[in-house]
């Protein structure tokens, strides 16, 4: 970071920044986009190790101090809650931050940078807490029953995700023609028929993942076709995701997909097909006009959808190729271009 920036003093106070500098929770209410600590550090351009403050108030500070960063080298200034906490934090030109400002250097998008390349323990986390979240989503999925309500089904994965250290920050729950109609399905109190969607972002130790989930209680018949015509749109989104491509004609090439595998040519309107995550559920939407270039390390979330389904799971860009992170031990898959992909679970 020093080198890149050229200075002595970083600060950070974007949520998906403290995210990935600290793998801590940042919010009191997740409703709230400001965060309730800055992260201070200093000593950059020295020989010595960088020190690491948290900036915070009197409430958050004992939180944070047992819970956050038990362990961590870290040191703690605080004011009253009812004090402007920016007053702490340092300026000058050999000062820069994650934020616009006159009397700092905003180092913003040279940040965004650092942050899009997983660290070797970041990838370890995301592929760890995707196998846990595409497990435990799959279980939810697998255990709801025709008749129980969209809500019923939310209620359990939040508790199941929350069991295991993993904050559900989106979920989306939809059923029979909801999954078509609305491609965000919030949580409803519809009873279920013949099919359900469960989808979810999970966030532990400030990386996120992706999964989602499809049951039918009845057999899918020609529905079954469907999907596995809609794997191979997705497989064009997977096999152009490689290092060096720019996100823009990985979008393209995946759109292209929908009218070679028989949908309509204008589906990928009617949805956004996901793009870059890592530390928030969709950190960029790709189009066709995203400035971006894949490099290992980044971790993207396709999800393709259309005629009432919908695939989705992290992946990770590396040296050989987009690797799909996800549990498919107990859930029936589909091999598709040399991937092991997810199919719909079938109970009748």
């Amino acid at each position: 970071m020093a080198h890149m920036l050229g200075v002595d003093t970083v600060v950070l106070s974007n949520p998906l920044n403290l995210s990935w500098f600290t793998g801590a929770r940042w919010h009191v209410p997740q409703t709230l986009s400001p965060a309730c600590f800055d992260v201070i550090v200093t000593d950059l351009a020295g020989r010595g190790t960088p020190s690491v403050r948290i900036v915070t108030n009197t409430i958050e500070a004992p939180r944070l101090r047992d819970t956050e960063f038990v362990g961590s080298d870290v040191v703690f200034d605080t004011v009253p809650w009812d004090e402007d906490r920016a007053r702490l934090l340092p300026s000058g030109s050999n000062v820069a931050r994650d934020a616009s400002g006159t009397s700092h250097l905003d180092a913003s998008e040279e940040i965004a940078a650092l942050r899009r390349i997983l660290t070797t323990e970041q990838s370890a986390q995301i592929r760890e807490l995707s196998r846990d979240t595409a497990r435990i989503t799959g279980a939810v999925a697998a255990a709801a029953r025709p008749g129980e309500t969209e809500q019923r089904i939310a209620g359990r994965l939040v508790a199941a995700l929350l069991e295991e250290g993993i904050e559900c920050v989106a979920l989306f729950v939809g059923s029979d023609e909801r999954i078509s109609e609305h491609r965000h399905p919030l949580a409803t109190a519809k009873t279920i028929e013949d099919r359900i969607m469960v989808a979810c972002c999970g966030r532990r130790s400030g990386v996120v993942a992706s999964v989602t989930r499809m049951v039918a209680f009845s057999p899918l018949g020609t529905g079954a076709e469907t999907y596995r015509r809609l794997l191979e749109v997705e497989r064009g989104f997977l096999d152009a995701s490689v290092p060096g491509a720019q996100l823009a004609e990985v979008f393209a090439k995946g759109v292209a997909g929908y009218a070679s595998h028989g949908f309509d040519s204008d589906e990928w309107r009617r949805h956004h097909q996901g793009g870059l995550t890592g530390f928030n559920p969709r950190e960029l939407i790709a189009n066709m006009h995203s400035e971006l270039t894949l490099q290992s390390g980044m971790a993207l979330g396709w999800n393709p959808s259309a005629a009432g389904f919908k695939v989705e799971d992290t992946t990770l860009v590396t040296p050989s190729g987009a690797e799909t992170l996800g549990d498919e031990t107990a859930w029936p898959t589909i091999r598709v271009g040399g991937r092991i992909r997810p199919a719909v679970l079938e109970l009748h």
